[in-house]
């Protein structure tokens, strides 16, 4: 019997887009970078661990579709480089 082997054509996963989708709202509206924090308790009111928002915020860094703006007293921000 031949098992079909099944890929994910998508490189992000339903929390990594949730939260590229929330930056992208912010931009659009705010027009200024979000801070960690912002993120992390969006993701909280949500039902998401601290850790997890944080791994999946590290993912997004690496794979390019978010990056580091401005260090400001030891506070990270975001800026949305490409969507999804």
């Amino acid at each position: 019997m031949i098992k079909t082997a099944y890929t994910n054509l998508k490189d992000v996963n339903n929390l990594q887009e949730k939260i590229v989708n929330f930056i992208s709202e912010r931009a659009k509206t705010e027009k200024t970078p979000i801070s960690q924090k912002e993120v992390v308790l969006k993701m909280k009111d949500e039902g998401v661990k601290v850790f997890t928002t944080v791994n999946a915020l590290n993912s997004l860094l690496k794979k390019g579709y978010i990056r580091r703006s401005v260090y400001v007293s030891n506070k990270t921000f975001y800026v949305l480089c490409r969507t999804i």
